[in-house]
């Protein structure tokens, strides 16, 4: 029965997505209106995810959580069918409001309306499923699989080894594509196109990558582990990421050197302001979802304190912090105050600021709120945590790092005021036009169409382009009163 339910519960699933996907794609961002058939498509969507959730959390229930109690089936149940329809709505309304712009007014109230109300549903939704499963999930959870003699599930207790797949890379790329995402709309908003950040993500990732091993490095260059080894003596390999050793502090800088490097010399036609902007603050959401990979590694927590002090917490994060922590212990969940902090300053630098400071406000300031921002959170954070995840022989590593962190967004600030008051004065520090770019880029796309009759091997191409040039044109008139 059990199989039979995460069966049926997968295809229903998979028949759901593609639906959703389906419907997006026709409803593309020059369409202005949903219509019955696209309506029904999403209906259908929406029952196939909600039913093939709760089919799939019937048939893990049945499988892996033997002897359920009644309230637990049922809460694990509701939560299921109700996320899986809270997130179906959120993301078509995400699709709706991002992608469509040029849909009916009427229809994207509705739309917008969805993706609202969605977003606290999902939550609570998901968490009521995670109440329903907790008493039944091993501890500390799992963190990944690996490939090693054959398929293992492993976790904080058993470590890697051989080829595996950690949760906390999966998270990471995760939120960089969330920062994308978002900074990619700005763009459009501004611009009119979708894509022009593509390839500056693909930059700016292995940038901030690179530079989050290297400030590790640096940071540890004299620490020495349990077996005597260190960077400074040799006994560890400083490019070795894949047994761990990254830090957000000098990511986010790897990143942001790399994107404004990028963008200077790839995109000349955009004030480097701009994505300093847009683009920078967005990092804090990156992170806020970044620092649930150390929740599952079970990793960069606090002290051990009594559970009493978190029993508002869902269950399922208080059992995982109580792992190792001693008979009714638990570590303070850093990652979890780290996490709210950030999504809290996101908002308050790109909503927040702008709406506060609206007159003289110059570009690019947004970027150095973000730095000044972290740095203060990193200042907080780091007295806090346990001392075994101290970066630096005395622990002060990221301490004077975080304080570098506020300097360079004060500074970034007054200067970058400075130069538009007494410089600048208004004008760009662009070069070229964005016009242009985009009418290029429009001619570029339409000479990859290709003619009708140039996929021919004996046909000339030359000798087609003129033929389309020298042909006649026939236009139609439209007289008053006939039918159209």
């Amino acid at each position: 029965m059990g199989i039979v339910c995460l069966v049926f519960g997968i295809l229903f699933l998979l028949g759901g997505m593609v639906l959703s996907v389906f419907v997006n794609r026709k409803h593309d961002k020059e369409a202005t209106r949903f219509e019955k058939k696209e309506l029904l498509r999403f209906l259908l969507g929406l029952l196939a995810v909600s039913i093939g959730a709760l089919l799939t959390q019937g048939g893990i229930n049945i499988l892996a959580y033997h002897n359920m109690g009644g309230g637990y089936i049922a809460m694990s149940l509701i939560g299921a069918f109700f996320f899986a329809a809270s997130f179906y709505c959120l993301w078509t309304g995400f699709a709706i409001r991002y992608y469509a712009p040029k849909t009916e007014a009427g229809q994207k109230k509705y739309a917008n309306l969805a993706l609202f109300v969605s977003i606290p549903l999902s939550l609570g939704f998901f968490l009521l499923l995670g109440e329903g499963v907790a008493p039944y999930l091993g501890y500390p959870l799992v963190s990944g699989f690996e490939i090693n003699d054959g398929f293992h599930w492993v976790s904080a207790a058993t470590g890697f080894g051989g080829f595996h797949v950690a949760w906390y890379g999966v998270i990471i790329v995760g939120g960089a594509v969330v920062c994308y995402l978002i900074s990619d709309h700005r763009f459009y908003q501004k611009y009119g196109k979708h894509g022009i950040l593509d390839t500056c993500f693909l930059v700016c990732f292995p940038g901030g990558i690179l530079g989050a091993r290297i400030w590790y490095v640096v940071g540890n260059w004299n620490v020495v582990d349990a077996a005597g080894h260190s960077f400074a003596n040799g006994g560890l390999n400083p490019i070795a990421i894949w047994d761990g050793g990254l830090t957000i502090l000098g990511g986010a800088v790897g990143g942001i050197l790399a994107g404004a490097a990028y963008m200077l010399l790839a995109r000349k036609w955009v004030d480097i302001r701009f994505p300093l902007d847009v683009v920078v603050p967005t990092i804090l959401i990156g992170q806020a979802i970044g620092r649930w990979g150390n929740f599952f590694n079970h990793e960069v927590y606090g002290a051990a304190v009594s559970v009493s002090n978190f029993m508002w917490l869902p269950t399922w994060i208080r059992n995982q912090m109580a792992w190792g922590a001693g008979e009714g212990q638990m570590f303070v969940p850093l990652f979890l105050i780290e996490s709210v902090l950030n999504i809290v300053g996101y908002f308050v630098i790109a909503w927040g600021v702008p709406a506060i400071w609206r007159k003289n406000r110059p570009m690019g300031v947004l970027a150095g709120f973000y730095l000044l921002w972290y740095g203060i959170v990193r200042i907080i954070m780091e007295p806090l945590r346990d001392p075994d995840f101290n970066m630096g022989t005395n622990g002060m590593w990221s301490v004077w790092n975080a304080m570098v962190y506020i300097i360079l967004g004060v500074v970034m600030i007054v200067g970058l005021f400075l130069l538009e008051k007494f410089v600048l004065k208004g004008r760009s520090l662009a070069r070229g036009s964005a016009e242009q770019y985009l009418a290029k880029q429009a001619a570029k796309q339409k000479n990859k169409e290709p003619a009708p009759l140039a996929s021919k091997k004996n046909v000339d191409k030359k000798e087609v382009e003129r033929s389309v040039k020298e042909a006649p044109t026939f236009v139609i008139e439209e007289k008053k009163g006939e039918d159209k």
